[in-house]
């Protein structure tokens, strides 16, 4: 009989206890949740660790790199064999162990997800659990192979950006991006992510211009987009994608510039008063994530990463580049308005 649970900090501990080999899919960990498999990473002969590499999850709080790194140390220096696998589109949860014990459901390894939350847990029958793990593979052929070394490397070369969870909702700076950037190149070194090169965009449309144009129009909006193209908070790269991207998806879908340039000059837009505009730009964004423009530095999967689902990306927690985003898409309309009744 499957077995459900409300919490799950028990039926974990137990769950990989004698186990020798396991496979640990889960978006977020902490430090708190790995500590509870520690048994198993001290006395495993080979584990399978499936996760995100996004640097802004530590931001969040629900991902713990460093904790992480330390355990693939240990199995290492056991002389044991641990591989990683990522994608920031990573969603499943599962613990299966080389026992047949296997648990699904909604819980992250985290302590709140194991103790606190409101979750789903389901333990498997061992029946049941030996049919699942067959369908594991069509998960992991979805992820990316991280080596060791090159974790590793990422986690020290980004630690001042990872080790800093933030309070509340902030925006996305410069060195975050940097983190991002460098946690894209490596996921591009996939066949699955080979970089695209992004199409062209019309020289008056380069951010160069539209800061002029900022400045002319001179409204509440623009000249919060200047103080932010000018350093505030240290926030030029954000605006920087969140410029190109909105430009980019005005080329593809011009029927939404004038509706959404009539937005009054001291407020922002919000996709969600359209359901057409939103559902078009989170296609648009996924349509061209593979999509660089080194000329500009325009990357469509860093675009994604600082933007939360509300507007179409993957940010945990909310913030990132969400309010820059809201303040770019009239101005620039307004800014595309012109420059077409000038032709």
């Amino acid at each position: 009989m499957i077995r459900f649970y409300e919490k799950g900090i028990d039926v974990i501990k137990n769950a990989c206890k004698g186990a020798t080999k396991g496979i640990i899919c889960t978006p977020y960990y902490t430090e708190p949740g790995l500590q509870l498999l520690d048994s198993f990473f001290h006395s495993a002969e080979e584990v399978e660790f499936w996760t995100r590499l996004n640097p802004l999850d530590c931001r969040a709080g629900v991902a713990d790199m460093d904790a992480l790194k330390s355990r693939v140390q240990n199995i290492i220096s056991r002389g044991k064999n641990i591989s990683l696998h990522v994608s920031n589109y990573l969603h499943a949860k599962v613990f299966s162990f080389s026992n047949n014990r296997t648990i699904i459901g909604s819980a992250n390894l985290t302590l709140p997800a194991m103790t606190t939350n409101i979750e789903t847990i389901c333990e498997l029958t061992e029946e049941d659990a030996k049919k699942f793990v067959q369908f594991l593979p069509s998960i992991k052929s979805q992820l990316k192979p991280l080596p060791t070394d090159i974790f590793g490397a990422y986690v020290d070369a980004s630690r001042d950006v990872i080790s800093k969870p933030s309070e509340g909702l902030e925006e996305v700076n410069d060195d975050m991006i940097t983190a991002i950037n460098l946690a894209e190149e490596i996921l591009c070194r996939s066949p699955a992510h080979k970089p695209v090169r992004a199409s062209s965009i019309p020289s008056h449309l380069e951010i160069k211009y539209f800061k002029d144009y900022c400045h002319k129009e001179n409204s509440v909006i623009s000249n919060e987009i200047i103080e932010r193209m000018e350093g505030l908070d240290n926030l030029q790269g954000h605006v920087k994608q969140c410029f190109y991207g909105v430009v980019r998806y005005f080329a593809e879908f011009p029927e939404f510039i004038n509706e959404i340039a009539k937005t009054p000059r001291n407020l922002k837009y919000d996709l969600s008063n359209n359901q057409e505009v939103f559902t078009k730009w989170r296609n648009f964004l996924r349509a061209h994530e593979n999509e660089i423009d080194t000329a500009r530095g325009l990357r469509f999967r860093t675009l994604i990463i600082i933007l939360p689902p509300s507007v179409g990306g993957t940010l945990a927690g909310g913030g990132g580049a969400i309010a820059t985003l809201k303040r770019m898409f009239p101005v620039v309309a307004r800014m595309l308005q012109e420059s077409g009744k000038k032709k």
